[in-house]
């Protein structure tokens, strides 16, 4: 994850604290069509530890199945989910000279790139002992990313507003630029369209 990026989810992370939502696959079953080049995907979805729901994506192979899965499940309640897409996937295996004659205890490291609606790449990276392990955290890393962004953008905006209405303009000020850097790092929606056009306004 690229420097900037870290430094969002600081952001993020001081803004939300609890309200932070985390994402994990805990589990997952996989039906694939090789002729048809189709894959069919369930896994466990938990949310902030609660426990999991049974969520279903399909696609072209497994990391697309996932990240179609994760958007159907999530773009309701945050709907820049579907303004995003792939613009990369990579896996790498990381061998040295002790993993040589023992490649199947190497480490795998998978990349996996998002394009928001403005063009702007975003790259996640996660590094598990399997191939499969490794490529669901990292797109579960960008979902969650864009997640968090869009849920910061609405809780300063919140807050934007509250220090407004108590003529705070030093705070308002801060606020502001804020949600102008946070905006950069999520992806079009309209929760996001609507309060960036109360903010012109």
């Amino acid at each position: 994850m690229a420097f900037d990026q870290e430094k969002m989810v600081s952001l993020m992370r001081e803004i939300l604290q609890e309200n932070y939502l985390t994402l994990a696959v805990k589990a997952y079953s996989l039906e694939e069509d090789l002729s048809r080049g189709e894959c069919l995907m369930r896994f466990q979805l938990a949310q902030r530890e609660e426990n999991p729901v049974e969520v279903e994506g399909q696609g072209v192979g497994t990391i697309d199945a996932l990240f179609n899965g994760l958007r159907q499940h999530l773009a309701h309640d945050y709907p820049s989910l579907s303004s995003i897409a792939f613009s990369q996937f990579a896996i790498q295996g990381l061998l040295n000279s002790a993993d040589a004659r023992e490649s199947s205890k190497a480490w795998a490291e998978a990349t996996v790139g998002i394009i928001n609606s403005e063009g702007r790449e975003f790259v996640f990276q996660a590094r598990q002992p399997s191939v499969s392990r490794a490529g669901i955290e990292a797109t579960v890393k960008a979902a969650e990313y864009f997640v968090n962004s869009e849920r910061t953008y609405v809780r300063l905006h919140e807050i934007l507003e509250h220090y407004r209405s108590e003529g705070r303009t030093d705070l308002v000020e801060k606020y502001t630029d804020l949600m102008t850097q946070v905006v950069q790092n999520t992806s079009y929606s309209e929760v996001v369209e609507r309060i960036r056009a109360q903010l012109k306004g």
